[in-house]
């Protein structure tokens, strides 16, 4: 009786098991924590092993087409574009040259009911939706046997995703001999993702008044810095940053509900399986100070010849600074996110007194953070502090 994996420490849910399984006996089920497990029905599976050979958890991830070093820009797009992005619109960029050549682009977007999924997208319209950060894991469905369509079409694909992600899609095409010159990959700084469980607990706790019309995670007309919550209500009402709104942002924060593989994630180093890495350029203001406009700025690092290639034929609608590893290292970019010792204490009062209770407890919903908050206003409007 085979499994696919060992502990779940050596799991990141990417999809590669199921999706390469030749009769179909993996599916994706969700354990008590919401995070999505692969789970083999023994009746169907044949023992063949495929599901350990494409698990990159078990298989060192594919370093080919690397440069000898990694390149390193600070990069902004126009402002209209950085406004609606997470930082300097660098993917923005990016996507745009991949449909340009009427290509594809794999991407992250909330659903109608604000579940985190990928998807497909091959106009403006639909890449917009894959913009701006969402802090939770998202489910890949059938990407990853999407992407081999697309390749075998012959179609310019573009995917965005996870280190993790994006290691195990390159081994998935390894191991099915799937031609991936047309393949380009851009993978996100990653701090970790968060449960998906809490995330409808969440969505619940926000919407009892009213239904929610709009999500934004990173809104920056407050600023760059700070990762601003915005919610918007179906009702009319708008909530940036009220202490109910933040809650999830908080949790994600805390680090204690994030999956299990992602505190010992083999993907937080320099050692990228994709392209083009991008992020937010943290440091920018010590670095680079004269570029520094509380807008935003990415973080772009080239991997890859192919990455060069195309780095070099968007540069024109970009403005870009060379810099270096040095100058834009960052935590996640040297080791994953420490587990919390809390992190047992956080789940064990979750299952027993549900989520408002640990919205209260650890993640600022309560009476002493309101009155704080409130008091940090009014010295702001005072000008006694900035």
């Amino acid at each position: 009786m085979i499994s696919v994996f060992d502990k779940k420490e050596d799991c990141c849910g990417c999809t590669a098991c199921k999706s390469i399984c030749p009769t179909q006996a993996i599916t994706m089920k969700p354990d008590k924590e919401g995070f999505l497990y692969p789970v083999i029905n023994q009746e169907l599976c044949i023992d063949c092993g495929k599901c350990r050979q494409v698990c990159t958890f078990q298989i060192k991830q594919i370093l080919s087409d690397r440069l000898h070093k990694p390149q390193v820009f600070a990069v902004k797009h126009n402002d209209i574009v950085r406004m609606n992005s997470a930082s300097g619109g660098a993917y923005t960029a990016i996507s745009d040259y991949v449909l340009k050549f009427s290509g594809v682009i794999y991407g992250v977007e909330f659903d109608d009911g604000f579940y985190v999924r990928h998807n497909r997208g091959t106009t403006v319209e639909e890449r917009e939706k894959f913009k701006g950060s969402k802090y939770i894991q998202s489910d890949l469905r059938e990407t990853f046997r999407q992407v081999e369509k697309d390749l075998i079409l012959g179609n310019i694909v573009l995917f965005v995703g996870t280190g993790c992600q994006v290691a195990a899609l390159k081994m998935y095409l390894l191991v099915k001999k799937i031609n991936i010159n047309n393949l380009i990959t851009t993978d996100i700084i990653c701090h970790g993702v968060p449960s998906p469980l809490l995330w409808q607990d969440y969505l619940k706790f926000i919407q009892k008044e009213s239904e929610l019309k709009s999500y934004t995670f990173r809104y920056k007309r407050k600023g760059w810095r700070g990762y601003n919550v915005k919610a918007e209500f179906k009702n009319g009402k708008t909530k940036i940053d009220s202490i109910d709104v933040r809650v999830f942002a908080n949790i994600f924060s805390s680090d204690l509900a994030l999956r299990l593989s992602c505190y010992k994630c083999q993907f937080a180093n320099l050692l990228r399986s994709s392209d083009i890495t991008i992020g937010d350029f943290w440091g920018i203001e010590k670095s680079l100070p004269e570029i520094d406009d509380n807008k935003g700025v990415s973080l772009v690092i080239v991997n890859t010849y192919k990455g060069k290639r195309i780095f070099q034929e968007i540069k024109n609608e970009l403005q870009v600074w060379e810099s270096n590893i040095q100058d834009c290292l960052q935590p996640n970019l040297l080791y994953p996110t420490k587990k919390p010792k809390e992190r047992e204490k956080f789940w064990q009062d979750y299952y027993k007194f549900g989520f408002k209770y640990i919205a209260k407890k650890y993640a600022g919903f309560n009476f002493k953070t309101k009155i704080k908050r409130s008091l940090k206003g009014l010295l702001k409007n005072m000008s006694l502090i900035k």
